[in-house]
């Protein structure tokens, strides 16, 4: 059976919307008010309401007393309307999509949960949060753009101009009354003409028209008015009188947007059905077609700094050329003071490793990955103090000690998408005079990172999450005048003679060979980045995490960590983790994948202290993790994913 669109709203706009919707193969069925007001009312499917039926080019609506009458119509390729402004009638179906062309400038209860798809024409409504989708209708270039995103543009008041005349063609009621009209549409009229009487309490008010021209429409005759209700449009064009039985180019040019969202939220509906991967806190599969070919193209690069030839040469200016990519990203104090490594796990090894000291005293939070936990504690068997603390300025504050030699801590959470206050941390550190190391693995590439304004010392980043380059590639930043031993020595590239490895930067801490596709690749997505911009980035992905938690935080039995509903969803990454009373986090996650082919993350998440603190040791977590290029209509199959395995 062909799918069904319901369509709130039947007027002259709403009916090119029906018509390119019925013409494409989908069933639909129009919901109208019990008194309709359509101007254009040769052009109206609303018209079915006062006269059973209502035929605009070649296409009839019938009007339907129920839905079983309302199916037959459909199932002969013909809209059918039924009174029902309120959408009661929806119990009795599940369509495809719901269109509000109601075109009231303001939401008249239009709900996302109506229907998989919904759609809304013109202002009132925004597209994210009372809709899927929102349909701009203002003439002009932004004409039937499919907003994914935000609102339409606000209305003026002021039509759009028509052969050079705006206001003056639209007629709108000097007070409340009833309309008795004398002209009919298709008339010719001269401005100052009378067209129609307004009964008043008043008396009797003359309605002229206000220009020479084609009288397009005009409100039924006897209809009750109020103050300002518009009742008529005059056509400046009087040649075209075939428009008064027409669909108008503004209405098929807004069915044609309606079309298309349809269409593209229905294949991103179907492709969430195909499977979801929502583990993008571990790495991002995703890369932006840039990164591809920069790495392709690396890959007949020759070595950096290993000869004069054209093919070194070229391999060094990429490496350069990322090294001043990630300066400016990051707010470093030059390039020199980047150096890549082969991810962040071996970054903070040299960061902790390479500063700390038997006898110095260093401070971590509970939130910490293994990637700077283990270091410590194998630090701690050497001779180096360790306190592990809560993830905030004055707790961090409060385990200062007189020896303390560094603060190393994550800027966000990879179990609980938590975001930390870095700055302040550092700005204590800084008046201390103690090291501040960042963990940046979750955050780089979606909030604003400054080495400067955040008083960073040592910056650890992860190439393949945030910054959407491949795996097996990440870095450190150090502010000038910080010194790390070197972990590796080896090749440099000069001073070959010397026993000792280089002690300058960026060559003490890149020993042997660099990987150079993986640092090209590294620097073509920071470079997509900069160009998307991070705030939209970042406010695409929270308005999904926050979705989310919507559509899951009611499922009995669900326990989400480290978020409730009085949480700043602006201070989060696009991570929830979260348990089903009763079941272990990696059998939920195993029915997710086999059943659903949504593809979580379960267990520790090698953070351990996160699920001591939790007291999820046993159970561990199911960990949902979305990317910028994951769509509404995923989020939705992802909650109801795992809404139908709690019920199960």
């Amino acid at each position: 059976m062909k799918e069904l669109v319901i369509v709130r709203g039947g007027g002259d706009i709403a009916t090119g919307t029906i018509y390119k919707l019925v013409k494409s193969g989908f069933r639909v069925l129009v919901l109208e008010t019990a008194a309709p007001s359509a101007i254009r009312r040769n052009v109206a499917f609303s018209e079915a309401v006062y006269d059973g039926t209502a035929k605009v080019e070649d296409m009839t609506c019938r009007m339907a007393g129920s839905c079983e009458e309302a199916e037959q119509i459909m199932s002969r390729g013909e809209p059918a309307l039924m009174i029902d402004p309120e959408g009661k009638c929806l119990e009795c179906w599940k369509p495809l999509a719901l269109v509000d062309a109601i075109l009231a400038k303001k939401n008249l209860g239009t709900r996302r949960d109506m229907a998989p798809i919904t759609i809304a024409l013109g202002p009132g409504f925004t597209a994210g949060e009372d809709v899927d989708a929102v349909i701009e209708t203002k003439r002009g270039h932004q004409l039937g753009r499919v907003i994914r995103e935000g609102a339409a543009i606000a209305n003026t008041g002021i039509p759009g101009i028509i052969a050079g005349v705006g206001k003056d063609r639209v007629l709108h009621s000097p007070e409340a009354g009833i309309l008795h009209n004398v002209c009919h549409i298709t008339d010719t009229v001269k401005k100052g003409q009378t067209i129609a009487y307004l009964e008043t309490d008043h008396g009797i008010l003359e309605i002229p028209a206000t220009i020479d021209g084609l009288l397009r429409g005009l409100i039924r005759d006897r209809y009750p008015v109020t103050k300002g209700f518009k009742i008529a449009d005059i056509d400046p064009r009087i040649e075209e009188y075939d428009n008064c039985f027409t669909i108008s180019d503004k209405a098929r040019c807004i069915g044609g947007g309606v079309l298309e969202a349809i269409l593209m939220l229905q294949a991103e509906g179907e492709t969430a059905r195909d499977g979801l991967y929502a583990d993008y806190a571990a790495t991002n599969p995703s890369k932006p077609p840039q990164v591809k070919e920069a790495v392709c193209r690396s890959l007949s690069c020759g070595n950096a700094g290993r000869g004069v030839h054209r093919a070194s040469l070229g391999a060094a200016r990429n490496i350069y050329r990322a090294r001043q990519t990630v300066c400016d990203f990051f707010g470093c104090s030059c390039p020199e003071q980047v150096s890549f490594t082969s991810g962040i796990t071996a970054s903070l090894n040299m960061a902790l490793k390479g500063t700390l000291n038997p006898g110095d005293h260093v401070i971590t939070t509970y939130m910490e990955h293994n990637s700077v936990l283990r270091p410590l504690y194998e630090l701690e068997q050497k001779g180096v103090s360790l306190s592990i603390t809560a993830p905030d300025p004055e707790a961090v504050a409060g385990e200062i000690r007189n020896n303390t030699k560094a603060v190393v801590m994550t800027h966000g959470s990879n179990v609980t998408g938590e975001v930390f206050d870095i700055r302040r941390v550092g700005q204590i550190c800084r008046e201390r005079g103690i090291l501040f190391i960042v963990d940046s693995a979750q955050t780089a590439g979606v909030f604003p990172i400054s080495m400067e304004e955040d008083r960073i010392d040592i910056l650890c980043f992860a190439g393949h999450k945030g910054l959407l380059g491949p795996q097996g590639v990440g870095g450190l930043c150090l502010r000038e005048g910080i010194h790390i031993r070197s972990l590796l020595t080896g090749g440099s590239g000069f001073d070959s003679f010397s026993k000792t490895h280089p002690d300058r930067m960026p060559e003490a801490l890149e020993a042997g060979t660099l990987n150079g596709p993986g640092i090209a690749g590294l620097e073509a997505g920071i470079r997509w980045l900069m160009s998307a911009g991070l705030d939209r980035i970042r406010k695409h992905e929270q308005n999904h995490i926050r979705l989310f938690y919507q559509l899951i935080r009611d499922i009995p039995g669900i326990k989400i960590y480290g978020i409730d509903e009085h949480s700043d969803f602006t201070k989060r990454t696009a991570v929830l983790s979260c348990n089903l009373e009763g079941y272990d986090s990696s059998a939920v996650s195993d029915e997710l994948a086999e059943r659903f082919g949504v593809q979580t993350r379960s267990g520790a998440h090698c953070a351990p202290l996160v699920h001591e603190h939790y007291q999820t040791r046993e159970q561990g977590m199911v960990r949902f993790s979305f990317g910028y290029d994951v769509s509404e209509q995923q989020i939705r199959f992802a909650a109801d994913a795992l809404k139908q395995t709690a019920e199960d």
